[in-house]
């Protein structure tokens, strides 16, 4: 697990591209050892680009798992792999920016008491994040994954204000 929280630096300000989510805290990083933070914003409706994640580690892949985003599933939305280094390979076959998340021991996303995601408990679970990018895009995110359950969730604000997290876009992946 501490490898998991040794991640949480990295992905720094990666929620920012997922609508009105600040993005504080969260990790990017593809390697237990790597650290920074990235920034910005975009509404599901204004097409992000795709800022892949753990390009390092990808030649160091085990296994690469192919997961649509569509409006408002991940398909598969429950999935198994082995513990090691695992490409995620995303399309966004929906018609809204996605993000491909995952918040490790499972169970459900927080938000605060206003109604925002709670990036502090995120970061401090150690939440893995590929930012929100636009339809019609693959973007590829390798992380190292240990054993156990992961969330699978997409925190990208629609246009009514609720989060496609709120709206169903959810999953769960198990890692042996």
């Amino acid at each position: 697990m501490l490898t998991v929280l040794t991640l949480v630096l990295a992905l720094g300000g990666l929620l920012a591209a997922c609508g009105e989510d600040d993005g504080a805290g969260l990790r990017a990083s593809g390697s237990a050892s790597g650290s920074g933070a990235g920034g910005g914003s975009a509404s599901s409706t204004d097409a992000a680009e795709c800022s892949p994640v753990g390009e390092d580690l990808e030649a160091e892949a085990d296994e690469t798992v192919d997961i649509g985003l569509v409006d408002y599933a991940f398909v598969p939305d429950v999935f198994e792999v082995e513990a090691g280094v695992v490409t995620f390979a995303a399309t966004n076959d929906g018609t809204e920016n996605h993000e491909l998340a995952f918040l490790p021991g499972g169970g459900d996303v927080v938000f605060t008491e206003d109604g925002a995601p709670d990036e502090d408990a995120l970061a401090e679970a150690g939440a893995l994040e590929l930012e929100g990018f636009g339809p019609d895009q693959t973007c590829n995110a390798t992380y190292e994954l240990e054993a156990g359950e992961y969330t699978v969730f997409c925190l990208v604000e629609a246009e009514d204000g609720e989060t496609h997290y709120e709206k169903g876009m959810r999953g769960t992946l198990t890692v042996t």
